[in-house]
């Protein structure tokens, strides 16, 4: 999730249908300058090379989000088009372990499809596997760079966040295929493996 105020002007933002490193793009309505996601910022377009600010944001389910705020208003699937809202389209793509279209660079350090939660901090990335942190009954504290932090994971959900270990701040992150993480992030390091130590060194 980003802010959409850039230089005290707000934009309005839509999905582009296009592709870059196989990640959708969405576009501003004011410019029509094209934005990546996972780079955080436009690669086309009149705003190429302005950065988003990224907003700290959670991925839960209904009943959570209903038990914690039970007056939230819920749009309607009565839009005026005959859809089925309650089927996933994306299925195939989701079960298939291979990318749409072809990225430049490939991490062997995990499989493409695998899903992690990627955070980057003072320009340190690191990608903290889903599969890892299903394992776990406790959150795992670890530090990057100069700041010690908490990866809690939710099953429910199977989505992941991070928080300040200290202040308990919600930092942003995201749940991304290590395919499309890795291609914005190649730097990142990745929890487990060892070249970063090894999980057990984490507490």
């Amino acid at each position: 999730m980003y802010d959409r105020a850039i230089d005290d002007t707000e934009l309005t933002f839509g999905v582009s249908g296009l592709l870059y490193e196989s990640n959708v793009l969405f576009y501003d309505h004011q410019t029509e300058s094209l934005w990546s996601q996972l780079k955080e910022e436009a690669v086309t377009g009149k705003m190429t090379g302005t950065r988003l600010r990224a907003i700290p944001s959670v991925t839960t389910t209904w009943k959570t989000w209903r038990e914690r705020h039970p007056h939230t208003f819920v749009l309607s699937t009565q839009t005026g088009f005959r859809r089925d809202y309650s089927r996933m389209p994306y299925r195939a793509y989701a079960e298939s372990p291979h990318p749409m279209f072809p990225v430049k660079h490939r991490d062997p350090r995990l499989s493409a499809k695998e899903k992690v939660l990627g955070i980057s901090l003072g320009g340190i990335g690191k990608a903290y596997p889903l599969r890892l942190l299903r394992e776990r009954r406790d959150p795992l504290e670890d530090r990057i760079g100069d700041t010690t932090v908490q990866v809690l994971y939710d099953p429910a959900a199977d989505s992941a966040w991070v928080v300040d270990a200290k202040s308990g701040a919600l930092l942003p992150s995201v749940v991304a295929y290590w395919f499309a993480w890795a291609a914005f992030h190649p730097e990142s390091s990745v929890h487990g493996t060892s070249a970063e130590g090894g999980e057990e060194e984490s507490r």
